[in-house]
């Protein structure tokens, strides 16, 4: 999923770049490109996408370009690239990608930072995330059951284990994404 924000503030260009970089290092992100134009930061890794259900851990690249209008008058853009756990994103994961974003641009125009709020959404996200995929097991599971159990009533003979694994993954799956769609309409 991609964010862009964008916001004006007026002030020395090497304050501005070593606030930035504060902001991004205190929150987890690494610095692995920087310019004239700006900087790119990277946080979490794919491998943290498959196997955390705190978003902090997953993957996401923020750009930072940085375009000067006048002497001591900038325009800032943060192009984030946010990564969610199975593709698909929960209302709570939108609520702390936001929430990032927003204390971005707070850190930068008012020079403040909650740490704390930011890590008890990443909890939060995480427990409903949990919740989410202890909740589409059982019923993945139990829908692949019936499924499995009527095509095998249905063929005369037994269905193939590999084609019984793919049903239950799929029912699984869809399970989880209609929990999560369900879930950010409510």
């Amino acid at each position: 999923m991609k964010k862009l924000v964008g916001f004006n503030i007026k002030r020395n260009k090497k304050l501005l770049v070593s606030d930035i970089i504060k902001f991004y290092e205190v929150r987890g992100y690494t610095l692995v490109d920087a310019n004239a134009q700006g900087m790119t930061f990277l946080r979490g890794s794919i491998v943290g996408n498959l196997l955390s259900l705190n978003p902090i851990k997953w993957k996401t690249i923020v750009e930072i370009e940085i375009v000067k209008k006048e002497r001591l008058d900038y325009n800032i853009y943060a192009n984030y690239q946010f990564s969610s756990f199975l593709f698909f994103i929960s209302q709570e994961e939108n609520d702390f990608f936001n929430e990032e974003i927003n204390a971005f641009s707070k850190a930068i125009e008012q020079f403040e930072v909650d740490v704390e709020q930011l890590e008890n959404l990443a909890n939060k996200t995480s427990k409903s995330n949990f919740k989410y995929i202890a909740t589409s097991f059982p019923i993945g599971i139990i829908t692949a059951l019936i499924i499995i159990f009527a095509t095998n009533l249905l063929m005369e003979g037994q269905l193939p284990n590999i084609a019984a694994s793919c049903i239950t993954g799929a029912s699984i799956l869809i399970s989880y994404y209609l929990l999560v769609k369900i879930n950010s309409k409510a």
